[in-house]
């Protein structure tokens, strides 16, 4: 295998900030693989499709079509697109992972917020949030949903914690 192109490594150093993980995760390095690839050096636009699997440390996100916007040489924001878009990582070493499924995820670097959108679904432990769109501050670690239409609805469903701070034990079955 040759090594990746110049501007193909470019594209991929810019992704960096994707990662909001575990510290250590930001000094692993970038992975990412798809059946194609385009950067756009004028425009700044790379768009990756077919299976895109970005990875670094912890951190992983599976889509179908990733775009990436540039200005400057400094990395903007992505847009994955999938049926459905998986992405997961460990926020921090005290933290359990998260899981989160949806149609679409947008990742803005300058607001540090994930949307999810397109029957989204986050999963952080045994703590649920589904709706029609979930938006995650992560650097306020805040959750917003909402649900499709006026009638929409949005669950979550939150386990009760020990004092501890540990999640309680799940209820026995008969």
């Amino acid at each position: 295998m040759s090594p990746p192109s110049p501007k193909l490594a470019l594209a991929l150093a810019l992704v960096a900030p994707l990662a909001v993980a575990l510290p250590e995760d930001r000094s692993q390095p970038i992975q990412l693989e798809a059946s194609r690839g385009q950067l756009d050096q004028k425009t700044g636009v790379s768009v990756y499709e077919g299976n895109v699997i970005i990875s670094q440390g912890s951190m992983r996100l599976n889509a179908d079509t990733a775009t990436v916007y540039v200005k400057d040489s400094s990395f903007q924001r992505m847009e994955a697109v999938g049926n459905p878009v998986n992405l997961r990582y460990k926020p921090s070493a005290d933290k359990p992972e998260i899981q989160g499924t949806s149609k679409r995820v947008e990742y803005d670097v300058g607001t540090s917020q994930v949307v999810m959108s397109g029957s989204a679904r986050l999963v952080q432990g045994q703590d649920v949030f589904t709706g029609e769109r979930i938006e995650y501050d992560l650097k306020n670690d805040v959750v917003r949903a909402r649900g499709a239409g006026n009638n929409g609805r949005i669950q979550f469903t939150i386990q009760p914690r020990n004092p501890d701070g540990a999640p309680a034990a799940a209820p026995r079955k008969p």
